[in-house]
């Protein structure tokens, strides 16, 4: 691996990090992994390091171009922003005011980036807007001591699946993206560059409760919010569904989701067409680690 450019993503969550090393040289997957931790590793940047650490020399990774880490949706504040042409020549002023609406702490909390989807100046520009809180950046800048795993940037988990669409897949035409874990269920509906529409779920009706019992119930929000944004975003006939997450690995499940969704082309992201997975990748852990790939992706030139 000396003569490769490896990238690192880094997906976080409440009881694991999942990871992607990305060799942009070859252009593929090289490994994927999930490690189990006992907190966010936000919230514990020791722990983040060293179980990334531990992961690193287990795997012998000797050189690593840049480190990115993706957070789940609900760790952060995201909205698809018009900015009128009156605005835009302080676009940034403008949407720092339209996430205040939003928050219930002073803007100066977070970090607010945006990503520009469509628009010029004279028609205005449409924006996706994030907002993550300023300690946890700040704790991913500073709290690291290896410079080779310190965090080259921080994104959330709608842009991480966006950027294995546009790389990855290379889609032209519009498609869905369930990312099901455990923690909770995003819904993303875009095609190449463009931010179509946006869904959470909520898994707290499984908690206490069975598989069996669970499972049915979550597949029902989930079809759900799909009828819903038909008729409240006017997102009508996409039909190309994509399942990653956690739960995507659960046969039961994901059948019957499956068997709710009729008339929908439903797979699982096993594997990428633009971007091949070394052989070694189990097709299970791309299934899971998704959301790291797209991470791992964000600072990549040339792919």
């Amino acid at each position: 691996m000396s003569e490769s450019k490896l990238y690192l993503g880094v997906e976080v969550g409440d009881h694991y990090m999942k990871v992607a090393l990305v060799d942009s040289s070859e252009k593929k997957v090289v490994k994927t992994a999930v490690l189990p931790v006992e907190c966010n590793p936000i919230y514990d940047i020791f722990l983040f390091e060293s179980t990334l650490q531990q992961w690193v020399d287990e795997n012998q990774i000797k050189e690593i171009e840049a480190t990115s880490v993706t957070v789940p949706a609900k760790m952060s504040i995201i909205r698809k922003v018009y900015v009128p042409p009156e605005a835009v020549a302080n676009k940034d002023q403008y949407l720092k005011w339209y996430m205040e609406l939003f928050t219930n702490a002073d803007v100066s909390a977070y970090i607010v980036d945006s990503k520009t989807l469509s628009g010029d100046d004279s028609f205005g520009y449409n924006e996706l807007v994030m907002a993550v809180r300023k300690e946890w950046v700040d704790a991913l800048r500073k709290g690291f001591r290896s410079r080779m795993l310190a965090p080259k940037s921080m994104e959330v988990d709608v842009l991480s699946l966006m950027n294995v669409m546009d790389v990855g897949e290379k889609v032209k035409d519009a498609v869905c993206i369930v990312k099901a874990d455990f923690d909770g269920v995003s819904i993303v509906w875009m095609r190449r560059d463009e931010l179509l529409a946006l869904r959470g779920v909520s898994t707290l009706s499984m908690v206490g409760k069975t598989a069996d019992a669970a499972y049915p119930i979550l597949a029902d929000e989930i079809v759900e919010q799909m009828k819903l944004v038909e008729t409240e975003n006017g997102v009508n006939g996409v039909t190309d569904v994509r399942l990653c997450g956690e739960m995507a690995s659960e046969d039961s499940f994901v059948d019957l989701l499956m068997g709710k969704l009729e008339g929908y082309n439903v797979s699982l992201i096993k594997s990428l067409s633009q971007l091949p997975s070394d052989e070694s990748v189990d097709p299970i852990n791309m299934v899971y680690c998704v959301g790291a790939v797209g991470a791992a992706l964000n600072p990549m030139e040339g792919v």
